[in-house]
């Protein structure tokens, strides 16, 4: 995975229309509602594959966490809805994206292999001052190609 993918993911994130009126930085989010952090949690390779001429493939799986500041006074019932359907929208917005292959470019392999699904949105935590933490789980599936001459 290349290094300029993480802000390339962020702009694209930023796109959502369920993230549009937050501010969405590579770090971690809060405390200030509003506010959303991404950050990667490492890349495991699926699958590596050889060919006779010593160029290697491998399939990757790239894991981001992403994590969102908003307001929960508690007791407020309706905002809790809203901020659950603010993540649901999310996860539903990344899957069009993944199916319609409009994603950033994750590897070096082909864009119609590479899948993106937003995960496991959660309340992490909330407190007495009316502020809660979501997170959400981004997987990138993508292919690596290394020719026989690459480093």
């Amino acid at each position: 995975m290349n290094e300029s993918v993480l802000p390339a993911l962020r702009d694209f994130l930023a796109g959502a229309p369920a993230l549009s009126d937050l501010t969405l930085r590579v770090e971690d989010a809060g405390p200030a509602p509003g506010t959303c952090g991404l950050w990667p949690r490492g890349v495991t390779v699926l699958i590596r594959r050889e060919n006779l001429l010593g160029g290697v493939s491998l399939r990757c799986r790239a894991e981001f966490l992403l994590r969102l500041c908003l307001p929960l006074p508690p007791g407020d019932d309706a905002r809790a809805v809203r901020n659950a359907g603010r993540l649901l929208a999310l996860q539903s917005w990344v899957a069009a994206k993944s199916a319609a292959h409009a994603l950033p470019a994750f590897g070096s392999g082909l864009p119609e292999g590479e899948t993106l699904r937003a995960q496991d949105g959660r309340l992490e935590t909330a407190d007495a001052g009316g502020t809660a933490r979501y997170t959400i789980r981004l997987l990138a599936e993508y292919t690596e190609v290394y020719k026989e001459d690459t480093p």
